[in-house]
């Protein structure tokens, strides 16, 4: 019997329901609402107390996902939320189809976690389609710099710029300590963002203001330790005399600097 076949029937239909997390392409967390662990394309999925709220018309474009408290997807959003998108995807398989064919019924990203109860949290996600119709942002004119310090507009190459191999010697929850090199002038950094490794997925973290060796870190510490290796990259103030001076990059500043102070919408009496 094909897949369609045990979906619609009234009888031969097992459904079992199966949950992806994908975290950087690279690291994958498998979850099955079924009474056991199943093998599928020699993959395991491992059964938990998890469920979703379900697919209906009108619903929208939100689905929630109920997992255990201490779930590893969850602990990820214990805290400090990942740098990265989580992806969502739902499957559905039958127990009694030996083709082990699965459909993909939900596709999305996790939006926040909620814990509702000591047992368990509630996982918000945001289905792929809900992206299609959302309202970009128009390009408005001003003095300083409206790009974001190294995307395709700016088309500064960050790894151009980064410091790698700094050493965390100190935190306090709020800011790092690292040996920077010197020539570097104050305040270097502030506005940049910090990358490190974990669990082979690369995370990174804005920063606020550089002092010296001490950096504030957006977001707090959490993730971070004493001597782990980092990657600092310097920020931008979105000024013409920075984008000229640090990245000599006047040439792809966005902003009007030589703007009038005037507006053409302002009443001037001649007379």
């Amino acid at each position: 019997m094909s897949w369609n076949q045990f979906e619609y029937s009234t009888a031969d239909g097992r459904p079992v329901t199966l949950y992806e997390f994908v975290r950087g392409d690279t690291l994958s967390y498998r979850y099955t609402n079924a009474d056991k662990d199943i093998l599928l394309n020699d993959v395991v999925w491992t059964a938990q107390a998890i469920s979703d709220s379900g697919l209906s018309a009108g619903s929208g474009d939100n689905l929630d996902v109920t997992v255990p408290a201490e779930n590893a997807v969850a602990l990820l959003f214990r805290g400090v939320s990942p740098s990265r998108a989580v992806r969502v995807r739902i499957y559905r398989w039958h127990v009694d189809d030996t083709s082990a064919e699965f459909r993909t019924v939900w596709v999305g990203t996790i939006k926040e976690a909620k814990r509702e109860a000591i047992d368990r949290t509630r996982l918000v996600t945001a289905s792929l389609a809900s992206t299609f119709s959302r309202v970009g942002l128009r390009l408005t004119y001003g003095r300083a710099c409206p790009h974001a310090l190294y995307d395709h507009n700016c088309t500064v190459d960050p790894a151009s710029f980064g410091v790698s191999g700094l050493v965390i010697s100190s935190l306090d929850g709020a800011e790092i300590t690292v040996t920077l090199p010197a020539g570097l002038e104050n305040g270097w950094f502030t506005g940049g963002y910090v990358e490190w490794e974990t669990d082979g997925i690369t995370e990174r973290r804005g920063l606020k203001v550089q002092d010296g060796n001490v950096v504030g870190v957006i977001g707090g510490t959490s993730g971070l330790s004493e001597g782990l290796a980092i990657t600092l990259f310097p920020g931008c103030n979105r000024t013409i005399s920075q984008c000229a001076e640090k990245f000599s990059n006047h040439l792809n500043y966005g902003g009007q600097p030589h703007m009038p102070g005037k507006s053409p919408f302002t009443i001037i009496k001649l007379f």
